[in-house]
């Protein structure tokens, strides 16, 4: 395979796309001909609309038949233009070719794919819900709560009501579980309504004890003949501890007006934790959750509909950092208030502040004036099972062709020919013997973003099967050349986000930026959580706010260690982009900050474990999140307002400063008192 430029594809929407694509039929899928689940964003149509032109356009080769729309869809919603801007759907290879095409008339503006679904558990056959599913009637002062994570053992005594066989779950999605006849009906895993989970309770219940095992069995959580991780099955679950914090109480104090909704995500996606894998399966979650919170209903005015609180504790790196990012515009359309109910939205800021995966890059030199060279020593891990990648993204411009070019230098191989930003170009990165092992590929700017964007795209270092084409871990030099920016252009660099969770088996390992003028240590030893001032280095801990916290309407939380009062040096910072046309960015940074860690030594904060009666500890923003995600349907219950400047505003009022007071692209309003603790003081 020659070093030479090429046309993956001249009228791809997303070149990366089908690079993955290519990627996934190399290092094998495990299934053939899967289905893959997609976010998409619909270009002025309808979903009927969508089938009919892939009907048109397949010509009778079945192109219609090779997406498929979730059946809570109704009827109505997928014959209106407006009702749907932003669905989840799944798709075969042959669709999402066709829909990657700008000459294509399939009517999809943009597109993220996210994964295979593993083979059962899709439900093909899924009936489509009727558009008037029963009402659900609760007392003054409810407020609905929803939680998307991973691992939630729902059966906690937190989460039950004073009688041991009543739960305050309304509904749980297993996205995936092994599917199964219920009364909620899913495209994809298990969903149980609260009668069904009542049922199970009272079926495993003896003496006032739950058997948990069982019971989660019977539920599909913990379910060893079917294939996946059972991360409920430990004794720390990320989902559970998260739940716990927004909406865990003691049994008998709020039991009648604190119904929960809660989506577990797939496991696999979970462990792959690249922003792009997870985006469809979080649309489909909020679609999810949005359906059944309508059902909501005051006992005394049938006609009002209940506050809703959604807690989402994931982060990513990558994006484009200016809320205009598929998720994130998802997320402003679908989760915001109006007059007809509260609605509101806590996301955490994420860990990434010392990760040294974002760079910003101007090409002069604003003491001297002169252009100067950008080059990033991308450094990739060694047993890295998964594909590691970095997103260039460019200003927003009228005309952006030739506006930078960009070339790598893997850690052995020859040096790549440039990419510009041109359409069609692309560059292959491979060994001094060709063989292929990544590719250099731009996407063109589209609405609404008006960025274009190069990606680096690098195979796994390790495969068990595949030997042949893996990429060489080390440092791999990326160099951009200025063409056409301004002295005032600046382009974002982000590393896709690619480590392995904690408790999971061993996949993604983080690369990161190594640059050596990047300083990590203050004189002390100390990490240093701030850019040092004077600095020039490229790698940059500002802008490391998470790419789904860049929305207008959500809070974004921060973290901080109670007994030192400090951030926790991980709790990543703004500023944010601004994007295309405005005014400014849609915020600076974090909202506000919680409390993520007790001490220093302490780390994390007590929370639900698996189990009834356990309490365990995790750390970072995401445990920061649910805190404020409680105070916000606290005050939904008592009629007032819970918006972000609401959060901001307590802050405020809540912080005691010390006298160097973080900046407020690290800290928002300020850092929030403590309103919940499960268990003992340990800073005490």
């Amino acid at each position: 395979m020659s070093d030479t430029n090429g046309t993956f594809d001249e009228f791809s929407i997303d070149p990366v796309t089908n690079w993955r694509l290519a990627v996934a039929a190399k290092f094998g899928t495990g299934e053939e001909d899967p289905w893959w689940d997609i976010l998409v964003e619909l270009d002025d149509i309808s979903l009927d609309d969508l089938i009919a032109r892939a009907k048109d356009i397949g010509g009778g080769n079945g192109l219609e038949d090779a997406v498929l729309i979730p059946n809570f869809y109704t009827a109505q919603q997928r014959a209106a233009k407006e009702a749907i801007l932003y669905p989840s759907l799944y798709a075969k290879e042959i669709f999402l070719q066709e829909a990657t095409r700008n000459a294509g008339q399939l009517g999809i503006k943009r597109i993220v794919l996210g994964t295979v679904v593993p083979a059962g558990q899709l439900d093909t056959s899924a009936q489509i819900m009727p558009g008037n599913l029963p009402e659900i009637f609760v007392e003054d002062g409810s407020v609905v709560t929803a939680v998307i994570d991973n691992g939630i053992a729902f059966g906690h005594e937190l989460f039950r009501k004073a009688d041991p066989n009543a739960s305050r779950v309304s509904f749980a999605w297993i996205m995936d579980a092994r599917p199964r006849t219920g009364t909620l009906v899913v495209p994809q895993g298990h969903a149980l309504a609260r009668s069904e989970i009542d049922g199970l309770l009272a079926a495993n219940t003896a003496s006032g004890l739950l058997d948990e095992k069982r019971f989660y069995s019977q539920c599909g959580l913990i379910d060893y003949n079917w294939p996946g991780l059972k991360p409920a099955a430990m004794r720390v679950s990320h989902g559970t501890h998260v739940m716990g914090l927004a909406t865990g109480y003691q049994p008998g104090t709020k039991d009648n007006t604190r119904p929960i909704i809660c989506v577990q995500l797939p496991t696999d996606l979970t462990m792959d934790v690249s922003g792009a894998q997870i985006l469809p399966a979080l649309g489909r979650a909020i679609d999810f959750i949005k359906i059944h919170a309508e059902r909501f209903r005051l006992d005394t005015d049938h006609g009002k509909r209940i506050p809703l609180v959604v807690n989402f504790s994931f982060g990513n790196f990558a994006g484009p950092h200016d809320g205009t990012g598929l998720i994130e515009a998802k997320i402003d359309h679908e989760l915001h208030s109006t007059t007809q109910r509260e609605i509101q939205v806590a996301l955490p800021a994420g860990n990434g502040n010392l990760a040294r995966t974002h760079a910003e890059i101007t090409f002069t030199d604003e003491d001297t004036g002169n252009v100067r060279p950008a080059s990033l020593d991308w450094r990739i891990q060694p047993d890295d099972r998964s594909a590691s990648y970095v997103e260039i993204w460019m200003p927003p411009k009228e005309n952006p062709d030739n506006l930078v070019r960009v070339r790598v230098t893997p850690p052995v191989g020859p040096r790549s020919t440039p990419v510009s930003t041109v359409p069609g170009e692309t560059a292959i990165l491979h060994s001094g013997d060709n063989v292929e092992f990544g590719r250099i590929l731009y996407t063109p700017p589209h609405a609404p973003t008006w960025r274009g964007c190069i990606v680096v795209g690098v195979h796994p270092t390790f495969h068990h099967d595949v030997t042949d084409d893996l990429a060489p871990s080390g440092v791999w030099k990326i160099e951009i050349e200025n063409v056409a920016l301004t002295e005032t252009d600046r382009l974002q660099v982000w590393i896709r986000r690619d480590e392995t969770l904690p408790g999971f088996p061993a996949l993604g390992r983080q690369s990161y930026f190594d640059n050596d003028d990047y300083q990590r240590f203050d004189s002390f030893g100390a990490p240093l959580p701030i850019d040092p001032p004077g600095s020039d280095c490229l790698v940059k801990r500002s802008g490391t706010i998470s790419g789904f916290a860049c929305g207008e309407f959500p809070a974004v939380l921060a973290g901080y260690v109670e007994t030192r009062n400090n951030l926790a040096g991980y709790s990543a910072a703004g500023p944010v982009t601004t994007a295309f046309n405005a005014t400014g960015p849609t915020r600076n940074g974090p909202d506000a900050a919680a409390v993520s860690d007790d001490t220093p030594v302490l780390r994390g904060i007590l929370s639900a474990g698996s189990r009834c009666g356990s309490l365990v500890s995790l750390n970072g923003t995401s445990v920061a999140t649910p805190q404020v995600a409680r105070w916000m349907a606290d005050r939904l219950a008592q009629g007032q307002t819970a918006t972000k400047g609401d959060v901001s505003a307590q802050a405020a009022f809540d912080d005691h400063p010390p006298p160097s007071r973080p900046a407020n692209t690290r800290i928002g309003g300020g850092r929030m008192q403590r309103r919940i603790r499960f268990g003992p003081d340990r800073k005490a």
